[in-house]
Order: structure tokens, then sequence, then C-alpha cells
């Protein structure tokens, strides 16, 4: 019985190591199968991702050739094969827009957002989309979502960019308060450049803020003080606002070519220069310019009236007749009397006013003898 003891010692040895050998191999098995495995994983991404980036190029062509149904399909296609692909699913979004189907469109979009809330690109699309659509409530929002939502420090340009749409956008839709809003934020971080100092400018003067507008094209006259269109913005805007020496001043700098700017100087110049209540320009100069004023209202109003146009009035005829009275009573010295030019230029107003609405349009002329006499208190025409 000793000696099976040993045998027995060996042979459980035996066991134990062959079991120790089976469960190697099992492990060395589940290790290989764990690679292959991930290699075929690997494999499959690769293939998927290779299928979306073939059917994305694929759809970006059919947009270059304007078969938008097709690109739609192929986006639809690429997104199914990298589901998580933002680039894809905008462009399957902005395809859909292009395809008339917004509704899928905002769809695919929001369903984007519900992963990536705060992304730039996915708020600015859907703030396009609800633009296009004439949203202002919806696409002020998702343009607000994409104007605070972290941007890269490079992207500074770019983020302007997206505020100067937002206000064209607003603008369009006679939303002047909440564009100064956003010009107002535009302008207080701007840079100096000239260029953008002129696209802020001109749009201040589209929503009606001339005296902003006039700042802005005048920090880009500091850079550039012969640029043409800050020249004739600055012109424009200090005409908006009533200085007319300032207005002048510009506007005689800028190329006479440029739209407006003829208009303009004419007519700021004859305010300036036809103003016989002027300060500081004595008797004579009074007399000249009021009597000259005097002849140009009633010459205007009698050739309308001598067209014989059905609109003219016994008032007309009355005021005709005044005027010549008033002349002739005022050739010599009388008109070199303060109130006899006060009386002059308020009567000049009334004759352009009557002669305009008999035979429209008002000159130039017509409206600076309107403000001659606003600015002293004489008629409102």
């Amino acid at each position: 019985m000793a000696d099976d003891e040993p045998n027995g010692t060996d042979n459980q040895a035996r066991l134990l190591q062959r079991q120790i050998l089976q469960l190697s191999a099992l492990i060395l098995a589940a290790v290989a199968a764990f690679f292959v495995t991930r290699a075929l994983a690997a494999s499959n991404r690769d293939m998927r991702l290779a299928d979306g980036a073939e059917w994305y190029a694929r759809g970006q062509h059919q947009l270059e050739l304007g078969h938008v149904p097709a690109a739609v399909d192929a986006f639809r296609r690429a997104t199914v094969s990298s589901r998580t692909n933002t680039r894809y699913v905008l462009a399957l979004a902005h395809a859909l827009a292009l395809d008339g189907q917004n509704d899928a469109a905002r769809r695919v979009l929001l369903a984007l957002r519900e992963t990536a809330p705060e992304d730039v690109d996915i708020n600015l699309a859907l703030a396009r989309l609800a633009a296009s659509g004439g949203d202002v409530t919806t696409a002020s929002r998702y343009y607000h979502n994409a104007l605070y939502a972290p941007w890269p420090d490079d992207a500074a340009a770019a983020r302007r960019a997206v505020r100067i749409e937002m206000v064209d956008f607003l603008l369009a839709h006679d939303r002047t308060a909440a564009a100064l809003s956003e010009l107002l934020v535009l302008s207080a971080n701007l840079p100096d450049d000239p260029a953008l100092q002129r696209e802020v400018a001109r749009r201040f003067a589209a929503a009606g803020d001339a005296r902003h507008a006039l700042d802005e094209f005048e920090r880009a006259l500091h850079a550039a003080s012969d640029d043409s269109e800050a020249l004739a913005g600055a012109g424009q805007a200090a005409l908006a606002l009533g200085d007319y020496t300032r207005a002048r001043r510009y506007l005689e700098q800028a190329p006479a070519g440029l739209a407006g700017v003829a208009a303009a100087h004419d007519y700021t110049s004859h305010v300036l220069d036809d103003d016989p209540l002027a300060p500081r320009i004595g008797a004579d100069a009074r007399a000249r310019r009021l009597l000259a004023d005097l002849d140009y209202a009633s010459s205007r109003l009698r050739t309308c009236l001598d067209a014989g146009p059905s609109a003219a009035t016994d008032a007309d005829r009355a005021l005709d007749s005044d005027a010549k009275r008033f002349l002739a009573s005022h050739r010599g010295g009388a008109a070199r009397d303060e109130d006899a030019a006060e009386a002059g230029v308020d009567l000049a107003a009334r004759l352009t006013a009557a002669a305009t609405r008999l035979c429209p349009p008002a000159t130039a002329r017509d409206h600076a003898l309107a403000v001659i006499a606003e600015r002293h208190g004489g008629s409102d025409r």
C-alpha cells in the first residue's frame, strides 16, 4: 500500500497539469477571439466610415450639379453610415431645406441638437432655416444661441459675420430696435478696420440711427481720410442729423459720381447758401438771398399755374399774387430788413409747397426752402 501512494500523487499532478493546460488553451482562444472580433469590428467601422464619406462626397457633387433630390438621398445614406457625424447631418438638413422639406430639415436638426445643444453650426442652421420661413422670433432665438455659444479664440471674424447676418435679417423684417441692439454690441467690439466700420455704419444708417452711423463713418475716415464711401456716408449721416456744415464738408470731398452724393451736396448747399436769416451774413447778403429765393419760388409756382393743372385752386392763384406784391415792394432796401426776411422765408416755403403739389416732384431747392423756413419757425410744408 505504501507503493500505491506515490502513484496516486503522480496521477493527481498529471490531472492538474492537464487542467491547467486546458484552461490556458481556453484563455488563449478567448484572447484570440477577442482580437479577431475587435479587428472585424474595426474593419466594419472603417468600412462604414468610408461608405459614409463616399456618400457624402456624392451628395456634394449632386448639389453642385443642382440635383437636390439625389443629394438628399446621398446625404441620408451618409448619415446612416455615420449617425453622429455632425457634418453629414447638417448637409442633409441643408439639402432638405433646398428641396422645400423644411419640416424634415427642422426635425433632423432638432434631433442633432439634443446631442449638442450649444453647437454653433447646429444653432446657426436652425436660425437660417427659421429665417428662410420669416419666423423672426425663432430665428432670433437660434441666432442668439449660436452667438453666445463657445467659439474658438480665432473665430472672432466669423462670429461678427453671424451677427451682421442677424442684423440684416432683422432689418429686412422691420425689427429696427432689435437690429440696433445687435449693432451696438457689434460696434462696441469692432476692430480698427475701415471696411468693417463702413459695413456697420451703413447698417446704422439703414436702421435710422444717423448719430452712430456718422460715428462709424468718421472712425473709418480716421484710418483712411480719402475713403470715398466713408466720405459719402458721413456726409449723408450728417445731413440726416441736420448738421449741414459738416455734411457739406464731407460731401465736397466725396466723388460726385457716387449714388446720392451730387443731390445731397446740392440740397445742402441750398440750405446753407440760400438762408436769408443765417447769422453773420450782413444786410446786403440777406437782401440778395431773400429776393433770389422769392424769384425762384414765385417762378416755380407760376410755371405750374401756367401749365393749367386741374388741381390749381383760388388759394394758389392768390399766393401767386402775394408773391408779386411782396417782390414789388421789397426790390429796394426793404429786403434788408430782418422782419421782411422772416416773412419772405415763410412765403417762399409756401410758394414751393404749392408748386410741388401742383407739379411734383420737389426739387432740392424746394426742400431746402422748406427746411430754412422750419429752422426759423416759419411755414410747415
